[in-house]
């Protein structure tokens, strides 16, 4: 092995340890706290790392006629994470936190 190559081992190792940025797949293991299990060599991640979109929570929407002058409705959607629900999601700050993006 010559130098170029030791060097070029050293980056590669270097930028794994470091854990940057990549999608994830995790399981709900349990919804009310939020915890997901990415792989059972790992802890499960617990709430306080996990930060989920909209998509994935019980939220508000307003609907309007096409003109957008009068509100046709407020509806509620229920689309909050059971057990048992895959999750795609964004790794971040070297594995600190984890954005739950959608559900698989």
């Amino acid at each position: 092995m010559d130098l170029i190559d030791i060097i070029h081992k050293i980056i590669q190792e270097n930028v794994e340890a470091q854990k940057p940025t990549d999608l994830a797949i995790g399981t709900v293991i349990a919804a009310s706290p939020l915890t997901v299990s990415i792989n059972a060599d790992q802890p499960p991640l617990p709430a306080e790392v996990l930060i989920v979109c909209e998509e994935a929570t019980r939220h508000k929407v307003e609907l309007y006629d096409q003109n957008d002058e009068h509100q046709a409705g407020v509806y509620w959607v229920h689309n909050e994470l059971k057990t048992g629900d895959k999750v795609l999601m964004l790794r971040c700050m070297k594995g600190q936190q984890y954005l739950i993006l959608s559900r698989l």
